[in-house]
């Protein structure tokens, strides 16, 4: 192991040490993990995940000086127990970071929309769109330069809708951005996953979620958010792919507010899914640009 996991495998079992009986501080934890990970090439974090959540076991053999008629005593070290659900989390947020991907986010209900896209942090270019039904609101990322617009829909259109509608025409926003913007301020649980999969376990931490591990091996998050005019509960699941990376997040939140001057509840539903980590993503530059002035 070369000084860079030595580091981190150090700086994550010095949080844990001490605290047997709980669950070790999932963002302290990602913290120690991102200093070492930055200058390692990907095949070197996979082989640093594995050894963080599968630990090492080493078989002692001691051999006594008994008597002739009293055999040697073999003992062996005792197994390393399992990955606790948050090493795992920490693992998989090693393994998802710094590395291109497709996306997809469906949001359950009537109104539900897809977002469907990919996205490369190294260069900060990627896109997505949303279809509608007069348009597929399209958002572009070209080395940190944002542009929105919309492209007309696939389908046909309904009657009210698409006189005076200008296709193919983006605005181009000022300034330099890191992530796409999709939906929310990106600092929620989905929000952050869906531009950076390994900043999940930072929103996660800041909602100070429970995280534990369902029967299937499965990872498992609870937490509950209040303001002044109600709460919310949300509950969700994250599965890995063979690689140790984010595969999918679903969750769903209930809600209640008075914000009316009623008692309102309801419960919506989403999924997001990550997949081909590695894909190269190139995105073309569109030819009506409107600046946007802010």
């Amino acid at each position: 192991m070369n000084n860079i996991d030595d580091r981190l495998a150090h700086g994550l079992h010095d949080i844990v040490d001490g605290e047997p009986y709980s669950a070790p501080d999932v963002g302290a934890l990602i913290e120690q993990g991102r200093r070492g990970r930055r200058r390692r090439t990907t095949a070197l974090v996979g082989t640093t995940c594995a050894l963080l959540a599968l630990g090492v076991g080493t078989a002692v053999t001691v051999t006594t000086n008994s008597p002739p008629e009293r055999p040697g005593i073999t003992a062996e070290a005792a197994r390393p127990e399992p990955a606790s659900p948050a090493m795992r989390l920490v693992s998989a947020a090693t393994a998802s970071e710094n590395i291109s991907y497709r996306m997809r986010l469906t949001n359950s209900g009537p109104g539900g929309l897809t977002y469907e896209g990919a996205f490369d942090p190294r260069t900060a270019t990627g896109y997505v769109r949303v279809p509608q039904d007069d348009s597929v609101l399209t958002e572009l990322l070209i080395n940190g330069t944002r542009y929105e617009g919309g492209e007309r829909p696939l389908g046909e259109l309904p009657p009210d809708k698409g006189p005076g509608e200008t296709y193919g025409r983006y605005g181009q926003y000022p300034g330099t951005y890191d992530r796409l913007s999709l939906q929310g301020d990106g600092n929620a649980v989905l929000g952050a996953a869906q531009p950076d999969p390994a900043a999940l376990f930072a929103a996660l931490k800041s909602a100070n979620a429970t995280v534990t591990e369902n029967p299937d091996g499965t990872l498992h998050f609870t937490y509950t958010t209040t303001s002044r005019d109600g709460s919310t509960s949300t509950a969700g699941d994250v599965t890995l792919d063979r690689d140790g990376r984010i595969a999918t997040v679903a969750l769903t939140s209930t809600w209640q507010s008075t914000a009316k001057g009623r008692l309102d509840r309801g419960t919506v539903s989403s999924k997001l899914d990550l997949f081909d980590y590695g894909v190269e993503v190139t995105v073309k530059r569109p030819t009506d640009v409107v600046m946007i002035k802010e």
